[in-house]
């Protein structure tokens, strides 16, 4: 059932619009004023507000334009009501994000047919913010926003000082599975797999796709030991699963990683946990897989790499006393200006001030379907990434500026969130490499 706030100094409209909108099966809420509507709206999960133009104290303007200032209400949406048809004031409402405009007295049937188009257009909007955010086969989240997710977690935990894990995890021989049984079982096993993952982790655990076979998992308020166990316990539930085909049942595997920050010893970095939790990641791949990888279970020695890595947000190179920034191959780099490393260090100054924001410009021109932005944005980037040393980030804009060129449009928002990441990485490297304040 859909809540509707109504709003309106006049008691008798207020009690029209509450007969009608009942006799349809809405819950209605109403309020005499402004202040009270605002007030309403932090207490109740407002579907649709019915906004009068004209109310004393706070006028209907004000209020819309408080209402469409936070976050949490931009998608509400709001018909105004007056029986004034003054243009000016309609042309305001709507450009302060008004949906829809009625004159009073309104015509019931009129009413309510334009609340039920304003409500299912946010029903699509709610449903294409999910599709945006969604891995589409798993239904989990996809890599950029986990990503997302993870990082304002990850804060949170700084803030409040609290341990935080990150789990890197990896289908076992995933690609025997679509060689021998096809793509059509292969899906299977991954759906399965996330399922999984979303019953055996915790509601507030935040899970996301980030590969093909390769998922993560962010665990707040969870230090090493437990994290370590809980992962134990999915991959010991996933050993046990079986997916049927026509008349054989085949079982998999997954392999983890783990890195994880304490409240009194760690770097609170997303891009360094997940790289050390990668690193554990290819350790379980390369020894037994079907097993969890940690600091705990690696000598005591590489223990203390790992953590001065984590501390520093630098990789194991620069423990071995070479240079290193995150994303970058630091020796190709350097011989791209011919060992000059101050000259080195001015371009990758160069790099960020130009090209740290280019996350937000590239995702603007897909939302704008801009092609000639995108074209410029993509091809200059990639070029700059290879100057830098910067190869993996080089290798995504590479294959997001050829399916710019041939216009393959489906292709560029999963191109670009592999862009989106990388470019991430290596900004936040260089940041720490150059120690700029932000």
């Amino acid at each position: 059932m859909n809540k509707i706030l109504a709003v309106d100094d006049a008691q008798d409209t207020l009690l029209l619009l509450e007969f009608d909108l009942q006799a349809e099966g809405y819950d209605v809420i109403t309020a005499k004023d402004g202040e009270t509507a605002l007030v309403l709206l932090e207490q109740h999960d407002i579907d649709l507000v019915l906004l009068d133009l004209y109310m004393p104290g706070l006028s209907g303007l004000d209020t819309l334009k408080k209402l469409k200032s936070q976050s949490k209400h931009l998608n509400t949406p709001v018909i105004m009501l007056s029986a004034s048809d003054d243009e000016n004031q309609i042309v305001s409402a709507l450009e302060l994000g008004a949906n829809d405009y009625i004159t009073k007295p309104y015509i019931p049937k009129v009413l309510l047919a334009r609340l039920k188009t304003s409500l299912r257009l946010l029903e699509k909007t709610l449903k294409l913010e999910s599709l945006a955010k969604t891995d589409f086969l798993t239904n989990v989240n996809n890599k950029r926003n986990f990503e997302n997710l993870a990082i304002a977690s990850i804060k949170q935990m700084c803030r409040t000082n609290n341990n935080v894990t990150i789990a890197m995890l990896d289908i076992d021989y995933f690609k025997s599975v679509n060689d021998n049984y096809g793509h059509d079982v292969g899906n299977e096993v991954l759906k399965l797999f996330a399922s999984t993952m979303k019953k055996e982790f915790r509601q507030y655990d935040i899970i996301g796709r980030v590969g093909g076979e390769e998922f993560a998992v962010c665990m707040p308020n969870t230090n090493l030991k437990e994290g370590f166990n809980a992962c134990e316990r999915f991959r010991k539930v996933i050993e046990s699963l079986e997916v049927a085909i026509s008349h054989e049942k085949i079982s998999f595997t997954v392999s983890i990683g783990l890195a994880s920050v304490c409240h009194n010893e760690g770097h609170y970095d997303f891009n360094s946990l997940m790289k050390v939790a990668d690193k554990f990641l290819y350790q379980a791949k390369e020894t037994s897989r079907n097993c969890t990888r940690s600091y705990d279970e690696i000598h005591n020695q590489e223990h203390d790499v790992v953590q001065t890595f984590l501390a520093n947000n630098i990789d194991q190179d620069t423990l071995n006393g070479e240079s290193a920034i995150d994303g970058i191959d630091f020796e190709i780099g350097v011989n791209n200006v011919l060992g000059d490393e101050a000259l080195f260090k001015d371009i990758l100054q160069m790099f960020f001030d130009d090209h740290s924001n280019d996350s937000d410009k590239i995702q603007q021109a897909i939302a704008e379907h801009d092609q000639a932005s995108m074209k410029h944005l993509v091809h200059t980037l990639k070029g700059v990434a290879c100057s830098v040393g910067a190869m993996q980030l080089f290798d995504n804009a590479k294959k997001l500026d050829a399916a710019v060129n041939e216009e393959q449009v489906g292709k560029y928002q999963s191109l670009f969130d592999d862009v989106s990441f990388e470019l991430n990485r290596v900004i936040n490297g260089i940041i720490g490499y150059l120690k700029i304040t932000q």
